[in-house]
């Protein structure tokens, strides 16, 4: 028998990790671990992240890199967010906390399925409706930044946690525009330097405050999609000429951008985003 190695193992191989870190989150959150647990969730979500960029370097993305990164993000930021969740504070609030911790699990598996679908309207430069590891990185956040005893020990952040883990779940699922992160790269800091410079400062304060200033930061990517929306609302409400005429026109040109490049899309864009 012989056992013939690829280049896309190696991309596979972070995909698999990401599985198996989700599997360790809950694991700890049955333990009532928290804090491991949410750990374990970011390391899934640095799992994913280098499971695109090693596509790109061994040139090896394929379909089935895609399918399996779905099912993968699937455990990572969706069962595990939920799992620790509700063992956090709602299984304290019966079918409402069950029914309130399911929304990251299945909102998120709608908008992955929603992104493997969809073959047109896609843009490089936005995605449709917030990608589920923010969703779950939210989520983690707020627990490390209020700690999981204050939780425990306080209703009104139990009705936040619940508040918020519902907002994630439907802001996945919305047609809110999220932007596309630039990578990072010298070509990317000449087109991108404010973008890049906020984003790369944010990523400092993050480490300085060992992950305490997570929240605040990811808060702020959660909402970009909404106040986006309005902005566009306010501009479009600006110029009554603006016929819908040119809106189909803005429109087909993203579908051109997307006919031409589709192949590429599944070899380069992460299907979690």
């Amino acid at each position: 028998m012989r056992i013939r190695l690829s280049r896309s193992i190696v991309p596979n191989l972070f995909t698999v990790l990401n599985i198996y870190f989700g599997f360790l989150s809950i694991i700890a959150a049955s333990h009532e671990q928290f804090v491991p647990a949410l750990w374990y969730i970011v390391l899934s979500a640095v799992c994913d992240s280098l499971d695109g960029l090693m596509a790109r370097l061994t040139n090896s993305a394929s379909d089935f890199g895609v399918e399996l990164d779905s099912l993968a993000d699937v455990v990572g930021f969706g069962v595990a967010p939920s799992f620790l969740i509700y063992s956090l504070v709602l299984h304290q609030w019966g079918t409402l906390g069950i029914l309130v911790a399911a929304a990251p699990l299945v909102m998120g598996a709608l908008r992955l399925a929603r992104f493997n679908v969809q073959l047109v309207g896609f843009s490089k430069d936005h995605f449709i409706g917030m990608p589920i590891p923010l969703s779950a990185l939210t989520l983690v956040s707020f627990v490390l930044f209020f700690s999981p005893g204050e939780i425990q020990a306080s209703e009104q952040l139990q009705y936040a946690l619940m508040l918020l883990t519902a907002s994630c779940g439907l802001l996945m699922i919305s047609t809110f525009r999220y932007p596309v992160v630039p990578k990072i790269s010298l070509k990317s800091f000449k087109s991108h330097p404010l973008p890049l410079t906020l984003m790369l400062v944010a990523a400092l304060a993050v480490a300085i405050s060992r992950g305490k200033l997570g929240f605040p930061v990811l808060m702020l990517l959660n909402i970009s999609g909404p106040i986006f929306a309005a902005g566009r609302k306010i501009r479009k409400a600006g110029h009554p000429h603006r016929t819908d005429d040119a809106e189909e026109n803005d429109h087909d040109s993203d579908e051109d951008s997307d006919a031409e490049g589709e192949e590429a899309k599944r070899a380069t864009i992460d299907p979690s985003l």
